[in-house]
């Protein structure tokens, strides 16, 4: 008598179990689904895009400068020609310049940021090359990630 009793009561544990773990599949099930939709993208695909190359990159730059300070757009516009030429030292520093700037938006700061990460693929791409002027700007970048 009493194993029958424990294997109902087993019988309703496992019951349970199973409910909670379907229970749980459904539940996991709505948040990925509202991720997704959640990380899906917005109408401004500018601040959202990720640059593949430093020419996209400085597209996107010039592009959320557009209504900056005249001296800030003079400064992005050198990045910018900088970038698309691969003239690696001069972008590396004139993005600093213009990261330590004052009143950056959500969005320069995303476009700086990606510009940036755009630079250090390529530099790092043309180090691997053995591209003497990849080189000298990995170096300043270096010096620049320790101050």
């Amino acid at each position: 008598m009493c194993s029958m009793r424990a294997l109902r009561e087993l019988k309703k544990i496992n019951t349970r179990q199973l409910r909670i773990k379907s229970l749980a599949s459904v539940l996991g099930a709505l948040t990925v689904l509202f991720l997704l939709v959640g990380c899906r993208k917005s109408g401004d695909d500018l601040s959202e895009a990720v640059p593949r190359n430093p020419t996209e990159a400085a597209s996107q730059l010039q592009k959320v400068f557009e209504t900056a300070a005249p001296a800030i757009k003079q400064t992005v516009s050198v990045v910018s020609e900088a970038m698309r030429k691969d003239d690696y030292e001069k972008a590396v520093v004139s993005l600093q310049i213009i990261r330590s700037g004052k009143d950056i938006t959500l969005e320069q700061g995303l476009a700086i940021h990606n510009s940036e990460l755009a630079m250090q693929r390529k530099i790092l791409s043309g180090v691997e090359a053995g591209d003497e002027n990849a080189k000298r700007a990995y170096k300043i970048l270096k010096e620049l990630k320790r101050n």
